[in-house]
């Protein structure tokens, strides 16, 4: 942190609106709102190569055991890119036990580059996400606190960590489909209703079984989520600009 970074001091009514505005649903991995989006030229190619290998034998498995296998190599995997689309929110974040970067949209409400290295918090508002503040917070201007700061952790609670440190289970067990294909990767798919929403858990028959995706049946609710770039670090850097420290709860 620049020792000569100036302070930002918050009212704790603006604390108050700015978790009302951001607040995210209490998410599992069965319940977490999933993305889907392109993919670059490495991943076609990878995807290429991937489909070209015998399947790893995974689909054999009863369906709660493909789930549980899934979510433990994701985790085993030390880092990954996950990519949310919903109704609301679209996240392009890049997630470890102990980092998190990228940016979240909220469309009608603003967005927000963050970035997250332990119990540290940086965050970059737009404008729309200031005047929806009460411009108690500057936009375009770094931001910094602790997770236990109502408005960093307002902030960073689109950064679900846990997954990598605490895996899901499964619950139930799953309906498990025939083998499919997701851009280009074989993969089992799992089957989860609850109510009236259905989500798919696409599990990777070739290679290591990684949660590849899970779409949904609610795009207004859960929406649709992919993960890529397994192992590839997060860089959680320290922003290089001045940053304004945070105060009040």
């Amino acid at each position: 942190m620049n020792p000569r970074s100036a302070t930002l001091r918050v009212p704790l009514a603006a604390l108050a609106c700015t978790a009302a505005l951001i607040v995210v649903t209490a998410c599992d991995n069965a319940s977490t709102s999933r993305a889907k989006s392109g993919e670059t030229k490495q991943d076609r190619s990878q995807n290429r190569s991937a489909a070209q290998k015998p399947t790893n034998g995974i689909g054999k498995a009863p369906g709660r055991e493909i789930y549980d296998k899934a979510m433990l190599a994701n985790a085993a995997a030390g880092s990954f890119r996950e990519r949310m689309d919903r109704s609301d929110t679209t996240t392009d974040l890049r997630l470890s036990a102990t980092e998190c970067a990228g940016t979240v949209d909220k469309k009608d409400h603003g967005s927000f580059e963050i970035r997250v290295r332990g119990n540290d918090v940086w965050a970059s508002i737009d404008t729309t996400l200031a005047e929806e503040l009460g411009n108690r917070v500057p936009a375009k201007q770094w931001v910094h606190g602790a997770r236990d700061h109502p408005l960093m952790n307002a902030l960073a609670s689109y950064c679900h960590m846990e997954q990598l440190t605490h895996p899901d289970t499964a619950r139930t067990a799953p309906d498990k489909g025939a083998l499919t294909e997701r851009d280009g990767r074989q993969a089992i798919p799992l089957r989860i209703t609850t109510g009236a929403t259905t989500l798919t858990y696409l599990v990777a028959a070739t290679g290591t079984p990684h949660l590849l995706a899970v779409d949904s049946s609610d795009h207004a609710e859960a929406g649709a989520i992919t993960y890529s770039d397994f192992g590839r670090p997060v860089g959680a850097r320290t922003p290089t600009a001045d940053v304004l420290e945070v105060q009040g709860r």
